[in-house]
């Protein structure tokens, strides 16, 4: 593509609008954008209640985000999203994706992966995910580590990876498709620290519930070092641009 023509990025919402928790998710997308893509157009969509989906051809990147919503589950909208990725890819080839947390297990799932609850309960934690060799060419910032560090709250897994997608880390955290159109993180490159501490100490039990409060507040103070959210997401923008 054109280094010079603005990126047109659309996100697909995947939790009910109109709500405080949705509203930060929004904010989080919109603050990372503003950093790792200048210029960029994001538009949002509302797949859970409105039911919309982008016109993949008018788009360079299409963003699954994160939510609550069980990707595993047999509701119409869900079935719905992964009718929609599976299109994305199949006729739309220059369109690239990323699904995040719900997006990483909705991509599973539509390419013949399988999801399931987190087998040791709900995680709210700040995450060192280990690289795959694929992985420390992909993300060369983190080879010397070996590891990115990000937030990641989530009840359910990738338990199968979809056939066909490369590991770019390890225990089913990180894909990318052998196309090399559709990355997947089950991590929350996008949340910044403010909301990461919001979700760890104020959020419902969701995902916190399987944690103390002495182990929440030990996570938040694992933020006075920092994450890799944002060197991901420029990553993956140069790789939109591949």
């Amino acid at each position: 593509m054109d280094s010079t023509t603005p990126l047109q990025i659309a996100v697909l919402f995947n939790s009910p609008p109109d709500n405080e928790f949705c509203h930060d998710v929004r904010q989080s997308f919109s603050d990372a954008f503003g950093i790792v893509a200048p210029g960029a157009q994001v538009d949002s969509y509302d797949p859970v209640v409105k039911g919309n989906f982008p016109e993949p051809q008018d788009y360079d990147l299409i963003v699954l985000s994160g939510g609550k919503a069980d990707a595993s589950s047999s509701e119409p909208w869900v079935l719905r999203e992964l009718d929609f990725v599976r299109a994305v890819a199949r006729d739309s080839p220059r369109t690239k994706i990323m699904g995040i947390c719900f997006g990483h297990q909705a991509v599973a799932r539509a390419f013949g992966g399988e999801v399931a609850a987190v087998s040791s309960g709900p995680i709210a934690a700040i995450q060192d995910v280990n690289l795959t060799e694929a992985g420390k060419k992909f993300f060369p910032f983190a080879a010397s580590t070996g590891y990115y560090r990000a937030p990641e709250f989530h009840v359910r897994e990738v338990v199968k990876p979809a056939p066909g997608f490369i590991h770019l880390a390890e225990h089913h955290e990180c894909f990318l498709n052998a196309e090399n159109t559709i990355i997947s993180f089950q991590a929350h490159p996008e949340i910044q620290n403010d909301l990461v501490k919001k979700l760890l100490l104020e959020e419902d039990d969701v995902y916190n519930g399987n944690s103390s409060r002495q182990q929440l507040e030990l996570e938040v103070r694992k933020l006075d070092q920092s994450t890799d959210g944002i060197d991901l997401l420029r990553r993956v923008i140069q790789w939109v641009k591949e």
